[in-house]
């Protein structure tokens, strides 16, 4: 169970309610909570569980990653139970809807070739960055959409919107900043297994700053959506907590010991937890209480 990283997992929430406050725009009314809350179960408890198990697989992981300090140890059994987890919340997804269980099954097609070592694009960094970005990102942020808008004409046409582009290079940015942090700690043994993600190419403390320049882009676009759909109070709100989260960040690489790999990781995963606790947050009470 612990392979599943669930709570690490539960972090990528943020993203989801993105997805589903932007299906909402000029229709309150189409929530489901009952559908929003079975979409959210299936993908944040089945099938990122199940991928990161799958992920824990392949790289056999030592020292920390995403969510275990101490991965425990691996063998065989993990692959097959990985894929059972994610193919038990199948039917959940599908009984959401066509078009979600499609991006459900777009992302498990996307994390299946992240990590496996015929395709491996983690190895690779423009393969990397588009699986994180324009995968965990935009098709985090569709699934939540779509959880929303649960057939294929609603969906078609939420994507053709003229924010369409805005919002999910909202989810692509914030999502690819908070990758670069959970990977600075783990620089070491992705040299070792030769994936060339962004610490490894920049190194740990200028691929944070890069991050950071990510994660001010995206959260300026994402304070001025807000403020945009559901009044200036609201976007000022979300605008001066990611402000928090970037000084709190800019001061952690100031201080980045990358032979301090435990204490960097720890702090790591509570920059995360906050970023997505917060997120998620500020993202649900827009969803329940502010106009547009």
């Amino acid at each position: 169970m612990r392979h599943l990283r669930l709570p690490f997992n539960l972090l990528l929430s943020p993203l989801f309610f993105w997805g589903a406050w932007w299906a909402t725009a000029g229709a309150p009314g189409a929530l489901d909570p009952w559908r929003l809350a079975v979409a959210w179960v299936t993908l944040h408890v089945f099938l990122y569980g199940g991928t990161t198990a799958l992920n824990s697989f392949y790289d056999r992981d030592e020292g920390p990653i995403g969510g275990l300090a101490e991965p425990p140890p691996v063998d065989r059994g993990l692959l097959a139970w990985s894929w059972w987890v994610q193919l038990a919340g199948a039917p959940l997804a599908a009984w959401v809807g066509g078009p979600f269980l499609a991006v459900w099954i777009a992302l498990l097609l996307v994390a299946t070739a992240y990590s496996h070592p015929v395709t491996r694009w983690k190895a690779a960094p423009a393969a990397a960055l588009a699986a994180v970005g324009l995968g965990q990102g935009g098709l985090g942020a569709i699934a939540g959409a779509w959880a929303v808008r649960p057939t294929w004409p609603q969906a078609w046409a939420l994507l053709t919107t003229p924010t369409a582009a805005a919002y999910l290079l909202v989810a692509a940015l914030l999502v690819l900043a908070l990758y670069v942090v959970s990977q600075a700690c783990q620089v070491e043994e992705d040299r070792r297994r030769g994936d060339r993600m962004l610490p490894v190419l920049l190194g740990a403390r200028r691929a944070l700053r890069v991050a950071a320049a990510v994660a001010a882009v995206g959260g300026a676009a994402l304070a001025g959506l807000v403020a945009l759909r559901a009044g200036v109070a609201w976007g000022l709100a979300v605008a001066a907590f990611l402000a928090a989260l970037g000084a709190w960040q800019l001061r952690w690489t100031a201080r980045f010991d990358e032979r301090d790999v435990l204490g960097s990781f720890r702090t790591a995963m509570r920059f995360v937890a906050v970023a997505g606790v917060g997120l998620s947050s500020l993202l649900l009470a827009l969803l329940v209480g502010a106009p547009g």
